[in-house]
């Protein structure tokens, strides 16, 4: 490992691992070979998504130049300078939705509308989508699809489960955008954030028939116990909130693609963690759950490896959950598991380690995760305070007294948090 106690030092060594592992789902890169439809009539692009902007500028030189077009992401994820002719550009709010994100989502289903069997729907997306183009069945109101988001956001729910109730809630994801733009043709390219990469489930697949069912989307809902109208309820109890399926004549014309995924991500850290001399071993991408009992397993492996005394780069990738019971407390998904892995850890010498979202933004703070080295937890006041910080959920501000927070900003992509761990 980099033997060094400097923690700047070993900060420094962890961010170029980061920084390898993106390099491959950065939409300049991953999109050089996507190829889409090519139709005799209009192109109508809808970018939408952390990366919307990165994604529409790797291919915008290689759209018809009478293409027209939305491009809705988050707020303050617009480089400066960027204004595409023809193309509307529209901040929305990440993870709770706004009326920017409800307006834009119905400007979509009414472009989507305009367009006839000549013509085609080319969709880019990627992570936070789902967030950022609202459109709330009838008898919904955009303030009650806000409380049911943050309910979802705090319940500990994997996002499978929060997208099939997002899709049956919704009037433009779940198929309904490509039914809407029906007889046109559609075509979807997108960046995964899904843990296993189900096409349907990115941006909640507004163009991408759905398998999941209102009984479904109900069962999660009691499950979790979310606030749901009663109207919505039986709703979902009679099917009359059922998304398109596979064998809808309106989905016959759709087509998706994904551009990059969690794996590359992982693989590109695994290729650069081998090149500085350490074994890998990949925990998988895809991995889901509890994010302080996986910080705890994978903070365990690190210790039984390094009594072996073998010099060991774990990897994993996927999207943990965190049940949230300070709703005012401060921290998102890497944090918590990485103060879980310090805690178990307890200063062991020679383990350091980074979890961090791929987007640049942990949960909805300012960081995209932090760091770990053997003196962290002593930064941050002793073991019982990043403890007490843990369990009020303020995993953010233990690291930020530590000076351990990574702070990238957005990064153009999202296939969803990458996590080293370094043994030896």
């Amino acid at each position: 490992m980099h033997k060094t106690t400097n923690p700047e030092s070993t900060k420094a060594f962890l961010k170029v691992l980061y920084e390898h592992a993106l390099a491959p789902a950065l939409p300049k890169y991953a999109m050089r070979a996507m190829t889409w439809p090519k139709v005799a009539g209009q192109t109508y692009i809808l970018s939408v998504g952390k990366a919307a902007t990165n994604m529409f500028a790797a291919i915008q030189e290689r759209l018809p130049q009478d293409s027209e077009g939305m491009i809705v992401t988050r707020q303050g994820y617009i480089q400066p300078g960027f204004s595409p002719n023809h193309i509307r550009v529209i901040e929305a709010s990440h993870p709770v939705p706004d009326s920017a994100g409800a307006e834009a989502a119905q400007m979509a289903l009414t472009a989507a509308a305009r367009l006839g069997a000549n013509d085609l729907l080319l969709v880019l997306m990627s992570g936070g989508a789902s967030a950022m183009l609202p459109a709330p069945v009838e008898g919904l109101a955009l303030s009650e699809k806000q409380q049911i988001t943050r309910d979802l956001l705090h319940c500990g729910a994997p996002i499978s489960e929060m997208n099939i109730v997002r899709k049956h809630l919704s009037a433009i994801k779940g198929g309904r955008l490509a039914a809407a733009a029906w007889p046109a043709s559609t075509h979807m390219i997108a960046i995964s954030d899904i843990p296993g990469d189900d096409i349907g489930m990115i941006g909640s697949g507004p163009t991408v028939a759905d398998e999941s069912t209102c009984a479904d989307a109900l069962a999660i809902v009691e499950r979790y116990r979310l606030t749901v109208p009663p109207s919505i309820k039986e709703k979902l109890a009679s099917g009359l909130l059922e998304t398109p399926k596979p064998d809808d004549v309106k989905m016959q014309r759709a087509t998706a693609a994904i551009c990059a995924r969690p794996a590359a991500m992982c693989a590109a850290a695994g290729a650069a963690a081998q090149a500085m001399g350490f074994e890998v071993i990949m925990l998988g991408d895809a991995l889901e759950g509890d994010a302080l009992q996986l910080g705890r397993e994978h903070a365990m492996k690190a210790l039984a490896l390094k009594a072996e005394g073998r010099k060991v780069a774990l990897i994993s990738g996927g999207e943990a959950t965190v049940a949230v019971r300070n709703p005012a407390g401060r921290g998102g998904r890497c944090t918590a598991y990485l103060l879980s892995c310090a805690l178990t850890l307890a200063g062991t010498s020679d383990i350091c380690g980074i979890a961090a979202d791929s987007d640049g933004i942990d949960g909805s703070e300012d960081n995209a995760g932090a760091f770990l080295w053997p003196g962290v937890l002593e930064a941050m006041g002793g073991g019982p305070q990043a403890r007490r910080l843990l369990d009020d959920d303020n995993s953010y501000l233990a690291f930020q007294k530590a000076d351990a927070l990574l702070m990238t900003g957005p990064s153009g992509t999202n296939v969803n948090d990458l996590r080293i761990l370094l043994v030896g």
